[in-house]
């Protein structure tokens, strides 16, 4: 891959060089279509090889009489895995039922892997609660469960968002900003870039909804949420990550795992890769181009070469596009209506059921 870097205070900032040219020139502009639609709040979306969808309904203040994930059928959406799993109820200490499950993935292996923050929005999670499990897809066996220390996530961290390269678990904690990676062979969890400015939202940028709107709740406190976005590059030799009110940053996948290099070597080999506006979340496809969610826009773009995003699909009913899926042809993108939750709209809480998740016909 080729690319042009420059240094501006002290990191390299870097322009991707792929085929992401060759895919904007020939984009016709795609039709959105539903791909499932729920009576809860549902901003992360699976798909497995065969084609089955999965739901996650993260339990924000106002909306916590949901399961926590569930299957797309015909007959409508039930709840997954069942059982004690998604008998989750106020008082439940949560450590061993999925309570705030903020994303849903499918790698290929049949494996159903979630991200449960363990407590609902603004509470403290019980210890142990916080935690990855990975279910069997088609039955709803649980396979793993990893479970964190105050090491590995401090007191005010929060579990984001994962994605799995080789043995390597990689996952964002939006709470205090920072990188957690498990190794599923060896069972260790080693974290990374704690608190490290660079992993923590810019003071300088505020979260947006649609139009730029700054979102904040009915005090005026606006939402201060760290490292959220992540990918991994497909050759597994980069990790990408971003707040949601950017800049995008990479750094290699080989340093994180050098236990040598401590935090400030760590920063010193992070590069900008561009500015971006506020995302809710993220996809990277084969050939390494990536996609955003672009809540400014209600779009779902792809980054350019030069640092620029070409729209690939632009509409009104994206209200506040999250996390992104490309499978067999399609990009799934759900609309959660984040920015109208009560703490992101001034205390009103404007949400309107049902939810949909859409998708759009796409191939780079």
């Amino acid at each position: 891959m080729q690319r042009r870097e420059f240094i501006a205070g002290g990191i390299a900032t870097l322009c991707l060089s792929h085929k992401a040219f060759a895919v904007a020139e020939s984009i016709v502009k795609p039709q959105l279509q539903v791909a499932a639609t729920s009576p809860w709040l549902a901003n992360g979306v699976a798909v497995t090889t065969g084609g089955a969808l999965f739901l996650n309904f993260p339990r924000f203040k106002g909306h916590q009489n949901s399961p926590s994930l569930a299957r797309v059928t015909p007959s409508g959406l039930i709840p997954f895995p069942g059982g004690n799993w998604n008998g989750w109820k106020p008082g439940n200490d949560g450590h061993d039922t999925l309570v705030n499950v903020n994303a849903c993935h499918h790698f290929g292996d049949n494996l159903l892997w979630v991200v449960d923050q363990g407590a609902p929005q603004g509470e403290k999670p019980s210890p142990g609660a916080a935690k990855l499990v990975a279910f069997d897809a088609s039955s709803g066996e649980t396979v793993k469960v990893i479970r964190f220390d105050e090491k590995a996530l401090p007191a005010g961290g929060a579990l984001n968002d994962l994605r799995i390269h080789g043995s390597s678990v990689y996952v964002t904690d939006s709470g205090l900003g920072g990188l957690l990676i498990h190794d599923l062979i060896s069972g260790k969890t080693i974290r990374r870039l704690s608190e490290n400015k660079l992993l923590r939202k810019p003071e300088s940028i505020d979260q947006k909804g649609y139009r730029g709107r700054i979102l904040e709740d009915k005090n005026g406190k606006r939402p201060s949420v760290h490292s959220d976005v992540i990918e991994v590059s497909p050759d597994g030799k980069w990790l990408y990550y971003a707040t949601p009110t950017g800049p995008l940053y990479r750094i290699p996948t080989a340093s994180l795992h050098d236990t040598g290099l401590n935090n400030d070597a760590l920063e010193r080999r992070i590069e900008k890769v561009a500015d971006i506006p506020s995302v809710g979340g993220s996809a990277i496809d084969a050939a390494g181009n990536i996609y955003l969610s672009n809540v400014e826009k209600r779009s779902v773009d792809i980054l350019l070469p030069d640092g620029r995003l070409e729209t690939l699909v632009q509409d009104e009913k994206l209200m506040t596009p999250d996390a992104l899926v490309i499978a067999e042809g399609w990009i799934y993108v759900p609309a959660p209506q984040i920015e109208y939750l009560a703490d992101n709209n001034k205390g009103k809480d404007k949400t309107l059921g049902p939810w949909k998740i859409y998708r759009f016909a796409f191939t780079p």
